[in-house]
């Protein structure tokens, strides 16, 4: 049916061609489109071949080529736009070639018309039309055209290398594109990937870049040597297809200057062995393994301290324990310059080794117990050396040397050298019985026999003449006891007495301890060896220790504590004084005199100001009639009357009174109180 239809319409097509021959062409055009328009919707379009479909990508441009069959070379060619149905629907023709978005180019040679699409943008995607001009029916290929964004990819494959090394990309493609032209660029637009491809495989070696196309295993791989940290980025592999987009698949490449993201941090002293474990994977059970200083993988095997081949170097020494996975590296004999980054390196068959980072610091024996003693030449000198109670058992030592590791044992090479353990203050001292003066330099002494920090004490001895260094001896011991605590007591022979002992609170759980002796140092435990001496808890910062019936001998010098370092101002110093009892016992009669007559005596005072007072009343009044015009004899007659009654008064008083007190003489005021008068 339809053939029927499309011979009516293209007679009538003819007709309006051939009866208005002398119309200009373009009023041909419109006929011949109109006409055209209903056979399209008839599918009775006249083509070349089938639909081409064209992708581009968004921003950039695509070119659309159809071909045509011989003969057709010297004719219009030309590209319109969805049903071509008036002249507005053509975009370009081969009259008209180059516009701001659209070229077209006949290759007359191949038969072959081109058209180069610019700038795409979303709008420009949809249907288009290849036609050739022509009398009659014009020759027409449809065309549809599907853009894209220009970015690729969804999955990106990431690798990590260093500077230095190597890199491999593998970029697989399926068995039907073994003879597609393949090719990596830099950046994320497939677009322009070709054209800025750093090597193809046309070319297969361009400076640092190499590609191999393994068709039997249908992958191709490009080789980047030397990278350096500007390498870094992302990378497209692309395979050209001429019908539609190239495939391509994207890598994150990370080039670091160094290793690793992730560093174990081991810290040791000067004089220790230390030992780096290096963890592996179980499949490089067999490989190379080494270790290097530094943090640059891509020399650290040419660098290597030692390697699993050659397994003692020196100081280092390497062991791979291969069920653990595990080897390890140990120094021996650190030094401070063995401080720093060191890689663990496993070698691999790929373009970089396996690696782990280190970083060691050898700290210095700046934080061991250190001491300045000052002693004099033929005179004895002890040294304290305190020690970590559980080193209890450990052999007490003391050496000499500038460094602990070649330091000479003195108890054991010289007799003048005596060592007395202490157990119950974790300490122990050295008595050098008569000083030299080769004894001085630097001494070290402790229970430790790992030689760890704390756990031993240095001193630093100086020696000097006899008559020079008395005074500094003395001015030692000062500054040595200046801040302990110190008490005076004094007891009585037969009588009991308290000593109290304050102590820090952290030392709580302590031993308590009271020792007799001039020296902390060699003094005698007195709770231990006498029974008369008893300690008990007063509160949880004190005890107190009673001694039940003094004796003399008890007098002298006492250390209590609870603190077994013997730390300055964590133990108190008593000096005991012991009197006999008589002494302090003996009652003096005169306590008991003394008191009632100093209390007799303040009464009699008393009692003479208050008469005193009453007699100064009567010469008053006296005086007061005196001057009244009376007569005088019996005034005077009257006054002395009076007078003479209370002087018999005051020596009625007097005579009734004790001899003690004669000195205080009543009758002389009164005597004179009347020859004034």
């Amino acid at each position: 049916m339809t053939p029927i239809v499309c011979m009516i319409f293209l007679n009538l097509r003819e007709f309006p061609v051939k009866a208005l021959y002398g119309q200009t062409k373009a009023k041909m055009r419109r006929h011949q489109n109109l006409l055209f328009t209903f056979c399209i919707a008839l599918r009775c379009v006249t083509s070349a071949v089938g639909v081409i479909h064209v992708t581009g990508y968004v921003g950039s441009a695509v070119k659309v080529s159809c071909s045509y069959d011989q003969g057709y070379e010297s004719y219009e060619k030309y590209l319109c736009k969805n049903d071509c149905g008036s002249n507005d629907d053509v975009l370009i023709t081969t009259s008209n070639p180059v516009t701001s978005k659209y070229r077209i180019h006949d290759d007359k040679t191949a038969r072959i018309f081109t058209t180069s699409i610019s700038d795409l943008r979303s709008v420009d995607a949809g249907k288009y039309w290849c036609g050739v001009t022509r009398t009659g029916i014009d020759i027409y290929t449809e065309v549809k055209l599907k853009l894209v964004q220009d970015s690729c990819c969804n999955s990106v494959t990431k690798i990590e290398s260093y500077a230095g090394y190597s890199v491999s990309f593998s970029c697989p493609y399926e068995s039907r594109y073994q003879n597609n032209l393949k090719y990596i660029c830099r950046g994320t637009r497939p677009s322009t990937c070709l054209q800025q491809a750093l090597i193809t495989s046309y070319n297969k070696e361009n400076g640092r870049f190499r590609l191999n196309d393994e068709n039997m295993s249908t992958k191709f791989t490009t080789k980047i040597s030397s990278l350096t940290q500007s390498d870094s980025g992302r990378y497209l592999c692309g395979i050209q297809r001429n019908s539609d987009l190239h495939l391509f698949c994207a890598f994150e490449l990370k080039v670091k200057d160094h290793c690793c993201d992730t560093v174990t941090n081991i810290e040791s002293y000067e004089g220790y062995s230390e030992s780096i474990n290096c963890l592996y994977e179980n499949q490089y059970q067999n490989n190379l393994k080494y270790i290097c200083r530094g943090n640059q993988p891509s020399t650290c095997l040419q660098d290597a301290l030692i390697t699993s081949n050659n397994r003692e170097n020196g100081r280092f020494r390497l062991n791979d324990v291969k069920m653990s996975r595990i080897f390890t590296v140990t120094i021996s004999n650190l030094t401070q310059s063995d401080s720093g980054h060191y890689l663990c390196g496993v070698q691999t068959n790929s373009d970089h080794d396996v690696f782990s980072a280190v970083e060691l610091r050898v700290k210095e024996w700046c934080c061991v117990r250190s001491t300045k003693i000052t002693g004099t030449v033929g005179q004895p000198l002890t040294l304290q050396c305190p020690y970590p109670q559980q080193h209890r058992d450990n052999r007490k030592f003391l050496c000499k040397g500038d460094h602990r590791n070649s330091c000479r044992d003195m108890v054991t090479s010289q007799n003048r050298f005596a060592l007395q353990a202490d157990i119950y203050s974790n300490s122990f001292s050295v008595t050098i019985t008569k000083i030299q003066a080769d004894d001085a330099g630097t001494y070290w002494c402790g229970s430790d026999s790992q030689w760890r920090v704390g756990n031993y004490t240095k001193i630093q001895l100086s020696v000097g003449a006899r008559a020079g260094n008395i005074e500094g001896n003395v001015n030692l011991l000062a500054k040595e006891f200046s801040c302990v605590k110190s008490a005076k007591i004094n007891g009585t022979v037969g009588h009991p007495l308290t000593l109290q002992c304050p102590y820090p609170s952290q030392y709580r759980d302590n031993r308590k301890f009271l020792c007799k002796g001039d020296h902390r140092n060699n003094c005698t435990d007195m709770l231990k060896n006498q029974s008369r001496f008893t300690l008990q808890d007063a509160s949880s910062s004190t005890f107190i220790v009673i001694i039940s019936k003094l004796e003399t001998a008890d007098a002298g010098t006492y250390w209590c504590g609870s603190d077994s370092q013997w730390r300055v101002g964590n133990y108190t110093k008593i000096q005991l004084s012991v009197f006999p009892q008589s002494t302090l016992g003996k009652k003096n009669p005169a306590l008991y005199v003394i008191p009632p007559v100093l209390l007799l005596i303040c009464i009699l005072v008393l009692v003479y100001k208050y008469r005193h007072s009453r007699i100064e009343e009567a010469v008053l009044s006296l005086r007061r009639n005196a001057s009244r015009k009376k007569s005088s004899k019996k005034v005077i007659g009257a006054a002395q009357s009076e007078i003479y009654k209370n002087q018999g008064v005051v020596t009625s008083n007097d005579q009734s009174t004790s001899n003690v007190y004669e000195e205080v003489d009543v009758e002389v005021h009164y005597e004179n109180l009347t020859a004034s008068e």
